[in-house]
């Protein structure tokens, strides 16, 4: 009882911050909370609609979902539903982008919800929420009691599905949706709970757009306990093409990659300590795996190994100094209130769908890792990361049927989604009989509406259209 009070009184106080009625439509929308310094937030309109915590049960709790939009700036000719990556991203994460993305799609209405368990949204955990010390961030002294409310209502906990985020989604369009076309644009995990919704909804879409496509929910190669082994995939490319060019592999004495795989030798056998003194974090494999994420960081990945094999007392200063600049360009993204990342909606996606190995230990995470280039620290995480999974229910691993028309668009060069897993989830998709169209974008790393937004652009406006999609796209900043 005391988690429906708790829940109730979370759900009033985000109904307080915008306007909202109980029958939704366009008269739903109005004055969204305030945000100073967010020029390109003006004229948007707010709502939160009460849906059902349980699909399948509506008389019980009900929770708050936050949706905000960006009514079109010319004759309306539709609206384009946005739905951001993860598990674990807010809306927010869309907004710094939102004035690019409008102007280009003039016609349309922008919508962009905060998944169940995300920004504005009803969260996990009373930690989580706006109201808490730390905002939607998780405060130290927040873990334990979050974590002890997530198991002690393990059955609220499990109905942060992804099966309950799409019919969500599902429910927002039905409710809000206005005339005219619509279309679902989404990015990273935003693409799997794309297709779920595809596989279970009523509310009619002219397409879907998957930007980043994730792998399909029953690879084993390609889900997220393999996520170094993707990262490694990429990372090797990236030294394949130094070694293809005279002037960067000319710096390595017998070749990149022939000195990086001795200098990690040297590494794992105790011999190379000054590096781990030396560089933050102190694990040299992790930084080089993170700084594929951005092409600008993913440029210095040569001479930063350089740096580790000559001249380790000055990694700091190169990390400090070159690289973290480099991801200055994210940050904006957390300007936003609500925009934390939900460690917890990330940690029961995760061990409930889409990891594929949830037992795996410490241990073998290790073991299996040990002989890679290039690795992430999410697959030891997800070892440490303490869930009361989900049942995976009749639509995990469904074939698909009757989804309609799909665009994909993916990097060359993702380290999270390969183009691989892409390219394999997309068989599974046409071999339901889905009509799907593959752009390739050349370097680009994960998520081309950031990093690719021309090329992304460009693809959605022919998809749209009904013209021809062009197959590859090289994007400005990398020619």
């Amino acid at each position: 009882m005391k988690h429906l009070v708790a829940a109730g009184v979370i759900l009033s106080a985000m109904l307080g911050a915008c306007a909202t009625t109980p029958t939704g439509g366009q008269d739903a929308f109005g004055a969204c909370p305030q945000e100073d310094g967010h020029p390109e937030l003006a004229g948007s309109v707010c709502t939160v609609q009460s849906v059902a915590l349980n699909q399948t049960a509506p008389e019980g709790e009900r929770i708050g979902l936050f949706v905000r939009k960006f009514p079109a700036r010319a004759e309306r000719a539709g609206e384009i539903w946005m739905l951001a990556g993860g598990p674990g991203e807010a809306g927010t994460s869309f907004y710094t982008k939102i004035a690019d993305f409008r102007a280009r799609f003039p016609g349309f209405d922008i919508l962009i919800p905060d998944h169940r368990g995300t920004g504005r949204s009803a969260h996990l955990c009373s930690g989580e929420t706006l109201q808490s010390e730390a905002g939607t961030a998780l405060a130290g002294s927040e873990f334990g009691p979050c974590f002890g409310e997530i198991w002690a209502q393990s059955e609220r906990t499990m109905q942060f599905s992804m099966t309950h985020a799409a019919h969500d989604l599902d429910t927002l369009i039905a409710r809000l949706g206005g005339e005219g076309e619509r279309w679902v644009y989404a990015v990273s995990y935003g693409t799997g709970l794309a297709l779920r919704f595809g596989q279970l909804h009523e509310a009619s879409v002219d397409g879907l757009i998957l930007d980043s496509l994730v792998p399909a929910l029953d690879d084993t190669q390609y889900d997220l306990s393999h996520r170094s082994h993707t990262v490694d995939l990429v990372g090797r490319r990236v030294l394949a093409a130094c070694a293809a060019d005279p002037a960067c592999n000319g710096r390595f004495e017998g070749g990149i990659e022939a000195e990086y795989a001795r200098l990690l030798a040297d590494i794992a056998a105790g011999h190379r300590d000054d590096i781990a003194e030396t560089l933050p974090g102190g694990n040299l494999r992790h930084t080089l795996g993170t700084m594929l994420d951005v092409p600008a960081a993913r440029a210095l990945i040569p001479e930063m190994i350089d740096i580790a094999i000559d001249r380790p007392q000055a990694l700091g200063a190169f990390y400090t100094g070159e690289v973290v600049p480099a991801f200055a360009a994210l940050s904006a993204v957390s300007d936003y209130e609500g925009s934390a990342f939900s460690i917890t909606l990330a940690g029961l996606i995760g061990v409930s769908e889409t990891n594929r190995r949830p037992e795996m230990t410490a241990d073998a995470v290790a073991a299996e890792e040990a002989g890679l280039w290039f690795t992430s620290p999410l697959t030891q995480l997800q070892t440490r990361t303490s869930m009361p999974a989900y049942p995976r229910d009749e639509w995990f691993d469904a074939p698909y049927a009757d989804l309609p028309p799909v665009l994909v668009v993916h990097g060359t060069l993702d380290p999270k989604t390969t183009l691989e897993g892409a390219e394999r989830h997309i068989a599974a998709l046409e071999a339901g009989g889905t009509d799907i169209t593959l752009v390739t974008v050349e370097r680009a790393p994960h998520a081309s509406w950031f990093f690719a937004p021309d090329c992304l652009y460009d693809s959605m406006e022919d998809f749209i259209e009904g013209d021809a999609v062009a197959e590859r796209c090289t994007p400005a900043s990398m020619q």
